[in-house]
């Protein structure tokens, strides 16, 4: 879907990421409330920074009322400090909201689409993109099954 892609994402820090993130999933998907995934993603990065390297986060969710995977993917204006172990700033950011009973298939998609994002020069080519339809492209060229 089209509009679960963000292109020049304004935010200022991590913390507004995930409220600009929390809000944006809420208008999106009427199942979600923002508040409440707001505290769920702050309580998953409580537990390790997700952060995955070369300036890609991946910050995740389980919530009640949804019955299927959200995905957010956002491609920031400018890369924002994330206390990623590498001292990378993040530009490229993948939210990633599973219903609270799938957490081995949320798991799955999320070590999945990691080794997606990070692979060679994927995400070097998604910072080059200026379209919903072009990052849907780079990221199609690399099927899941491929990464395992």
């Amino acid at each position: 879907n089209h509009k679960q892609i963000l292109i020049n994402l304004n935010v200022k820090n991590k913390k507004n990421l995930f409220q600009e993130l929390s809000t944006r999933s809420s208008v999106l998907n009427k199942s979600i409330n923002d508040k409440k995934l707001f505290n769920e993603i702050l309580k998953r990065e409580r537990l390790g920074n997700t952060s995955i390297g070369k300036g890609i986060a991946l910050p995740s969710a389980l919530i009640e009322n949804i019955t299927k995977t959200f995905v957010l993917f956002s491609i920031l204006s400018k890369p924002i400090n994330y206390n990623s172990d590498d001292k990378k700033n993040v530009d490229i950011v993948c939210l990633v909201v599973s219903p609270n009973l799938s957490s081995s298939k949320h798991l799955y998609l999320l070590s999945n689409f990691s080794r997606i994002i990070k692979n060679g020069n994927i995400p070097n080519e998604l910072r080059g993109c200026d379209t919903p339809d072009s990052i849907l492209a780079v990221l199609s060229n690399f099927s899941f099954s491929s990464a395992a």
